[in-house]
């Protein structure tokens, strides 16, 4: 992997920064990983992510701006190559270098290298004397290396004899088992669609991982022999309050509070859309919006296996990019908005050719690039939520925080928080506190971010769900192969 430095000027010269993490933050707050004694910045300015060799910056809605180049950063960030330079503030300006990594000597040459030069040059600077130094140093090494051999030559003996018990000890045990086959990389059991012994499929529906008490059939019950539409307004509303928590412990790796009634209204608006459209007749031809619910949830349960690894390849929840495609485009893989934006997870040209897509200007349905293709996006709307989290957190109050920016753009949501905290110095950083104050915020937010995240959670309760709703499915998320 590369290696990514950013210098700046100091009175002594130059300082080297490395890039080494995911994210390194800039400013002259606390909260900033490196800190700059420049007025110009704020407290937070910017940040750089790091996705192997892919390196981009973002500004954290900064009063002065970043700049790459001398153009102003993008609000999806810009990606950094060899030779920019950084400008943050008005005064401090930060240069980009990649190099390949110093290749460390192996210890035989060094040694040799000792020997036959280095030490010699020592030897000078130590006077007529040295060379007795330098013979009683060379016994001294010698000495040392008879020692470690007798020592390395105990410690085996030892190691042999204690194997030979334990392995006469084991005999009596159970086999071992292979576990570590269906498993991903945080250690948890692979999700595949579950199945009754006659092969058809289960009429349970908890969420798909099973080993965690969060997902059992805990609080509210479907009533025997009901759907979502033949409940009464109360227990809709009942159904969707325990499950919106769930989805935010789930996405959120953590406890959750309860989903505000605010939210929870606009959830059900979006529930109750959704739920009436398995009744509707499945369209034909182009792909798109309000086609029949089934047909929806089929389609998207064939671009499951490629979001559920790209996301999880990048530790994220891979249900954040399943319901993420389904409300940017209802999987539709070339779909395209009226405003450019293309693909399954929408796109920008900009934003997917900053996270690894082959972009091209003009493209369309009818002459597609990368960001038309199911594996491609799905691995550059990973990176792209990772950053988001990153930025954001990854708790069942934060994420819903970082999904409301894919919609909106880090700047816009980063402005519109700013507002509604400061509104109320005791309000807890999270979107729901967004919902609860939106009369102190932008019509942009009201009007598009207000139905973003509960859209999200509609989403995602009926494709986690989806026999509460009639569809003959699995959860979306356990299709992985």
């Amino acid at each position: 992997m590369l290696e990514v430095i950013l210098t700046y000027p100091n009175p002594a010269g130059s300082q080297e920064i490395p890039i080494d993490r995911d994210r390194t933050s800039f400013g002259r707050g606390s909260d900033a990983t490196y800190r700059f004694d420049d007025n110009s910045l704020s407290r937070l300015h910017a940040t750089v992510y790091r996705d192997g060799d892919r390196v981009w910056i973002v500004d954290e809605n900064s009063a002065n701006g970043t700049f790459v180049n001398g153009q102003p950063v993008a609000g999806s960030g810009t990606p950094l190559s060899n030779g920019d330079t950084i400008k943050i503030g008005n005064e401090t300006t930060l240069k980009v270098y990649f190099r390949e990594p110093a290749q460390a000597v192996p210890p035989v040459q060094a040694a040799a290298a000792s020997s036959s030069g280095s030490t010699a040059v020592e030897v000078e600077t130590e006077g007529s004397g040295s060379s007795h130094i330098s013979v009683i140093a060379i016994s001294l090494v010698g000495l040392a290396f008879l020692v470690i051999a007798v020592a390395g030559i105990f410690v085996a003996y030892r190691v042999l004899a204690r194997s030979e018990v334990e392995v006469a000890d084991d005999i009596d045990d159970d086999p071992i088992v292979n576990t570590t086959k269906g498993k991903d990389k945080d250690d948890k059991p692979t999700p595949t669609p579950a199945t009754s012994s006659t092969g058809s499929t289960t009429t349970e529906t908890p969420l798909p991982n099973t080993t965690d008490p969060r997902s059992q059939q805990t609080g509210y019950v479907m009533p025997a022999g009901k759907k979502y539409l033949d409940l009464s307004d109360s227990e809709k509303r009942a159904y969707l309050a325990d499950r919106a928590k769930k989805m935010a412990q789930v996405i959120g790796n953590n406890s959750s509070d309860e989903v505000p009634a605010a939210a929870l209204d606009k959830i059900k608006g979006f529930a109750d859309g959704y739920a009436k459209r398995a009744n509707v007749a499945k369209k034909t031809g182009t792909c798109g919006f309000a086609d029949n619910l089934q047909a929806t949830y089929e389609r998207a349960s064939k671009n499951a296996p490629f979001i559920v690894k790209a996301f999880n390849e990048k530790g994220t929840d891979p249900r954040i990019g399943l319901y993420l495609a389904m409300i940017e485009s209802e999987h539709c893989v070339c779909l395209q908005s009226p405003t450019g934006p293309l693909g399954m997870f929408q796109f920008t040209q900009a934003t997917g050719k900053a996270h690894g897509l082959d972009t091209k200007p003009g493209a369309s349905p009818n002459n597609p690039d990368e960001r038309c293709q199911p594996e491609p996006s799905a691995r550059a709307a990973a990176s792209y939520m990772k950053s988001l989290l990153g930025r954001y957190g990854t708790g069942p109050a934060s994420v819903p925080l970082a999904i409301g920016s894919y919609n909106s753009g880090e700047g816009g949501l980063s402005s519109n928080l700013v507002k509604a905290l400061e509104s109320d110095s005791g309000l807890p950083r999270d979107f729901w506190t967004l919902i609860a104050n939106g009369e102190k915020l932008s019509k942009q937010f009201q009007s598009e971010n207000f139905k973003y995240v509960p859209k999200f959670f509609a989403a995602a309760i009926i494709g986690e769900y989806p026999q509460d709703f009639g569809l003959k499915l699995q959860p979306l998320s356990t299709y992985s192969k």
